[in-house]
């Protein structure tokens, strides 16, 4: 029997589907004890029999929710569905977010002005009957016309903060206990917001579509001779266009591709770009992030830089490939290093971390030896396997998803990037992106 929390979602889940304008059971027949789902996008694996929710409930919860969310998107009705449920069980009656990370999952806008920020001067305030953006005067035309559709917008003014702002948030939290998302939710909240819905998925993969397609533009742009600066201001262009925000970009020219592994750009003398490029990246659009990095070399690939990139790439298939649900992150750090080892590139994980969770920040995780983390259905994750040379480094990254089902697919593929088709131990066989010659 399905438990009271477990029931509340349930009611909360008919009521969005209602407000969205969605049949919640395309796949489903109703059975004399319930409505039993067989597959849906509001991801539940543990829901299969629902009780009979009375028409009074679900209207009035949709009632409730279109007051509170009418002319939100449904990616974010559904997220914000996902944290009441989550406040209610943990007897939360006030939610404070300003973290970025939280923001975008809720809203899909951007709370920060410099975007080195943490937290900037818009806040969402979340009860179990409104979600509310706090802000200030400056802001809030932008939060409810471009950042934040749909969303209660209320404005503090800018002379006397922070108390102007504090006044509102204040009057909203009317006496009840309130949290922020830095206190006993951080951590749960973080955990909620990686599982993703139809709807992140299908963001996700247009994201990773762009992004894959924004970086083989990059590299078969750039030039012997210009400086690792040029070549960062050129993704960012490429990004950009796409409406891609960049969180990271690393580039480093030949030598220091081996001794540099989080190569921040620099600018001149030594940085021109002689025969090998390598950029690194993490792209963000609307809060979610995808990883990928790409190699180009300028004439004949020299044998060192073949030898060591034959290597990450079968290290790279190896990893994704062993991401299936249930594989811990202890397991997956084993994994990585018996395929350096029987390559004989051991060494090599201790250089750099290799990657893990990916969602709303460039990794919610990390796989180390000891990690309890578990590898879970409709979540994203991004491998990036790294190896040095004596004289030239490389490494193979891409983001990818892990269906409901347990199978994988890549999102970030370059459009008519070099490929090559990776064995590994066991035989399975991963296509995976090699050096652009140029």
């Amino acid at each position: 029997m399905a438990s009271s929390r477990t029931a509340a979602l349930q009611l909360r889940l008919l009521a969005v589907a209602a407000l969205c304008g969605m049949c919640l059971f395309p796949r489903a027949f109703v059975a004399r004890r319930g409505i039993v789902s067989l597959e849906r996008s509001f991801r539940a694996p543990h829901l299969r029999v629902w009780p009979n929710p009375s028409r009074r409930e679900i209207g009035s919860c949709v009632q409730m929710s279109r007051v509170a969310m009418d002319g939100i998107s449904p990616q974010y009705v559904e997220h914000i569905v996902a944290a009441q449920e989550l406040m209610k069980a943990e007897g939360v009656e006030c939610l404070l977010v300003t973290k970025t990370p939280t923001f975008f999952w809720l809203t899909g806008g951007r709370c920060y002005v410099p975007t080195i920020e943490e937290s900037g001067p818009a806040q969402l305030f979340l009860d179990q009957e409104k979600a509310v953006v706090v802000t200030t005067s400056i802001e809030g035309n932008k939060m409810r016309t471009q950042e934040c559709l749909g969303f209660e917008v209320k404005e503090a003014a800018w002379a006397g903060l922070p108390g102007t702002m504090d006044a509102i948030i204040t009057e909203l939290v009317a006496g009840r206990n309130v949290e922020t998302d830095t206190d006993s939710l951080e951590a749960t909240l973080d955990e909620v917001m990686v599982d993703l819905t139809d709807h992140d998925v299908a963001a996700y993969r247009a994201l990773g579509k762009d992004i894959g397609e924004a970086l083989a533009e990059v590299a078969r742009s750039v030039c012997v001779g210009d400086s690792e600066y040029k070549v960062a201001g050129i993704t960012h262009a490429c990004y950009n266009k796409r409406g891609i925000d960049l969180v990271m970009i690393a580039v480093a020219h030949d030598e220091r591709i081996s001794w540099d592994r989080h190569p921040l750009p620099r600018l001149g003398v030594g940085t021109e770009l002689k025969k090998v490029c390598m950029i690194a990246t993490c792209g963000r659009r609307k809060g979610l992030i995808c990883s990928l990095s790409r190699l180009v070399c300028f004439g004949e690939v020299p044998a060192d830089l073949r030898t060591i990139h034959d290597v990450c790439m079968q290290v790279d298939a190896e990893i994704n490939l062993a991401t299936v649900p249930g594989k811990s992150a202890d397991e997956l750090y084993h994994v990585l290093l018996k395929a350096y080892t029987d390559r004989g590139y051991g060494e090599q994980i201790l250089q750099h971390h290799q990657g893990g969770l990916i969602g709303y920040k460039c990794r919610h995780w990390i796989a180390q030896p000891g990690g309890q983390q578990v590898i879970k259905a409709g979540r994203a994750y991004a491998w990036n396997p790294t190896i040095a040379g004596k004289t030239i480094g490389t490494k193979s990254e891409d983001t990818i998803y892990v269906n409901k089902d347990g199978s994988m697919e890549v999102l970030t593929n370059s459009p008519d990037w070099p490929m090559v088709d990776v064995k590994t131990g066991d035989g399975r066989t991963m296509s995976r992106p090699d050096i652009l010659v140029k």
